[in-house]
């Protein structure tokens, strides 16, 4: 496979975003060729996931043909590529679901180009290789969010989005600041550069980086945990998903939350906590943080272990307290992102493994279950809990899939979301981070009490308003065909990451291994002189200090 090919990622969603653009108001059309365009950007997602995998390659490509670290690199891996097919699935499902969901008016307007739009920033922050242009990637993707959170321009929608919008700029202002402060320490942006040189100072010269890369570290995070909705930046996210529309909602809830976690699992095993993972050269040694505290593993671990915590437990607690499917689903949102970074914050293969894994069904679980509430929404025109019931009755086949989808998030065995929760909890006790597990094992059960509280007041009681017999044969019912479809291709993606679960960890352990050993990723972007004097250099110096002196 021709590498540059991965520059498509970016050039479908962007053409296509101009295309419907020119096409506005003619809404078959723009359907048709957002349609096509989704699909084929699955479809090169899968294959470029699949051969890399097989072939054990990580593709690049240099934009215009400059060498990196100059240049700018875009990078396909197994650990941007399992997010990158996973996204391209919940775009394409989102984006079908919305022809029966979204009101006429909106769709008229700009909501097509700027649903690719969001996917182009989406996808630029999956595959780019240096931190400058993941900050032009994360501007792209929240400018035309922006927009779509607003569309239709209610007043709950404007207030909420405010909220929303000054949260970013605020984390946008501190990321260039970051990125120019890293620029100053080391000379570069690029992921691996950094990579090599973090590596080359814990294990060649003995010095230590500059004394301010812990504090570019830990800014980086509130960052990142912005995007995340991480503990304590999650103020923004349960008041903005439940005013947008539910497709809109869908797509937010199963992407954008998981470019900060990305984000995260890229960089911080790999480069800012760098000192406390495995050895990179393969010893198997473990590596503890500088005498001098320059590095920035201890504190950054540190302060995702605690995120983790609060982040999972007090989640689940607001999102129990709720009594609107939209707003239990989406506190759920910020509950489940405690679990990657759980992951993350383990520092090992394993936990980022376990992450990957969790990570790619709860893109798939979460957003399928905001789509089951659009059609229930459509059914009764409210998703307030005291006003549903009796729809197992007249939707069983929506009854059906919204359990399957809500087991799948609890964790249900042989469902998707037990696997990797398994993964992470079982490497949390072996690390010896029991309590963080412990955590985890009751947001499991207070998720699984949320989960039955929807499904029993809105498909398993009866109604709470009783409707006459007449009233019911002759109100007419919505036309939600197209949701059906979406809200079946996500379930199904689910059921398929459950019981192919060998496929998928597979894939996850491919992913942990770049994240945890650097050299693959940098060998791959630098090329292999650029480690060969690292290790020739660590094995010398492992010479010199086993000689006995006579």
């Amino acid at each position: 496979m021709n590498p540059d090919l991965i520059i498509l990622f970016i050039v479908i969603p962007m053409a296509t975003g101009l295309t419907t653009l020119a096409l506005r108001g003619h809404v078959v059309l723009q359907r048709i060729v957002g349609t096509t365009s989704l699909v084929a950007n699955l479809l090169l997602a899968l294959a470029c996931l699949v051969y890399s995998y097989k072939t054990d390659t990580i593709l690049v490509t240099q934009m215009g043909d400059w060498p990196a670290p100059f240049g700018i690199s875009i990078v396909f891996d197994a650990l941007s590529g399992m997010v990158l097919v996973a996204g391209a699935m919940v775009s394409l499902a989102c984006y079908i679901h919305s022809f029966s969901t979204l009101e006429p008016d909106v769709e008229r307007g700009f909501f097509h180009p700027l649903w690719h739009l969001v996917m182009f920033g989406i996808q630029l922050s999956f595959i780019t290789g240096d931190l400058f242009n993941l900050f032009v990637a994360f501007e792209i993707m929240l400018m035309a969010s922006y927009a779509l959170l607003t569309l239709g321009a209610t007043r709950k929608q404007m207030t909420q989005s405010y909220k929303y919008v000054m949260l970013n700029l605020l984390a946008s202002g501190i990321f260039v600041l970051c990125a120019g402060l890293i620029y100053g320490m080391t000379g570069t942006l690029n992921y691996a550069d950094l990579a090599r040189i973090v590596a080359q100072a814990r294990l060649v010269d003995g010095s230590p980086l500059p004394v301010g890369f812990n504090a570019v570290a830990v800014l980086l995070l509130l960052v990142f945990g912005c995007k995340a909705a991480i503990f304590p930046l999650w103020f923004w996210l349960p008041d903005t998903y439940y005013t947008c529309s539910v497709s809109i909602a869908a797509l937010f809830s199963g992407m954008l939350t998981k470019v900060g976690v990305y984000a995260i699992a890229r960089l911080y095993p790999m480069i800012f906590a760098a000192d406390l993972v495995t050895d990179p050269l393969g010893s198997g040694q473990s590596f503890v943080q500088a005498s001098d505290g320059v590095l920035a593993g201890g504190v950054t671990q540190n302060l995702l272990l605690i995120a983790a915590a609060f982040t999972m437990f007090l989640g689940v607690l607001g999102a129990v307290s709720m009594h609107n499917i939209r707003r239990i689903l989406a506190i759920h949102v910020i509950s489940q992102v405690g679990y990657m970074i759980f992951g993350i914050a383990l520092l090992t293969h394993g936990g980022v493994r376990g992450c990957m894994i969790y990570m790619v069904q709860h893109m798939v679980v979460k957003s399928s279950l905001f789509l089951c509430c659009g059609v229930v929404e459509k059914h009764r025109k409210t998703d307030d809990l005291d006003k549903l019931g009796g729809m197992v009755k007249k939707t069983p086949w929506l009854a059906t899939l919204f359990f399957v989808a809500a087991m799948s998030l609890v964790g249900l065995p042989p469902l998707s979301g037990f696997f990797g929760k398994y993964v992470v909890i079982k490497e949390g006790f072996l690390t010896g981070y029991w309590w963080l597990a412990v955590f985890a094992l009751m947001t499991g059960l207070l998720t699984l009490l949320s989960m039955l509280k929807i499904f029993c007041y809105c498909f398993w009681y009866p109604s709470a308003e009783a409707e006459p017999a007449t009233v019911i044969a002759t109100a007419p019912r919505p036309r939600v065909a197209s949701a059906y479809v979406g809200i079946i291709l996500l379930v199904a993606s689910a059921l398929f990451i459950g019981f192919g679960a060998e496929v998928v960890n597979g894939y996850a352990d491919r992913a942990a291994d770049i994240a945890t050993n650097p050299r693959h990723y940098v060998t791959a972007v630098l090329g292999e002189e650029a480690w060969l004097h690292i290790e020739n250099a660590d094995t010398t110096e492992i010479a010199h200090s086993t000689e006995v002196t006579p």
